[in-house]
């Protein structure tokens, strides 16, 4: 049965490592990478346009979906449809703000969920990968919690402790089960 699973969650919680796990556990699902207007190194499934390269598959109608957040443009490309329409199961790295969004175009297909981790977990992770300062690293766990506790009705998925702990819970998951 086709079926998006939506993660959003704060930067440095793992979304990306997940997906590219997700990628070689479960070759069957299929990781959609998102269209940005930056560049992001190795470290995320996407695909950097311009923003004039943005705005030209915009218009040509190329996003089954598009969002600003931070100042940037993101969009996921019309391949999710084809995909969907082929009854398989799609991974996404989505975005709350975009949330209301993905219901209203994807419907009953829709699975969101909440990645999470802790305060010390996702600070850290923010710390070793260098990008941020501390204040910068405090304005994201703040981002974080506020996060976390929104959403109520919204699967968690809590990627705190091994990988392998969270592919168990997302297969659990992708197959119906309700994850605590």
């Amino acid at each position: 049965m086709a079926r998006l699973i939506y993660l959003v969650g704060a930067s440095g919680v793992g979304k990306d490592t997940l997906l590219a796990a997700a990628r070689q556990r479960y070759p069957e699902w299929l990781v959609a990478h998102r269209y940005v207007t930056r560049h992001s190194g190795d470290t995320e499934n996407s695909i950097a346009l311009s923003r004039e390269e943005f705005m030209a598959r915009q218009r040509a109608g190329l996003f089954a979906m598009s969002w600003q957040a931070h100042g940037l443009h993101y969009g996921l490309g019309i391949e999710l449809e084809a995909w969907l329409a082929r009854d398989r199961v799609v991974l996404v790295n989505g975005s709350r703000r975009a949330l209301s969004l993905a219901r209203e175009r994807f419907g009953a297909k829709l699975t969101p969920v909440v990645m999470t981790a802790s305060d010390e977990v996702l600070g850290e992770r923010l710390r070793r990968r260098g990008r941020e300062g501390e204040a910068q690293i405090e304005a994201r766990l703040a981002r974080h919690r506020e996060l976390r506790d929104a959403l109520p009705e919204v699967p968690r998925l809590d990627n705190g402790g091994s990988l392998d702990a969270t592919l168990d819970a997302l297969e659990r998951l992708v197959d119906g089960e309700v994850v605590a």
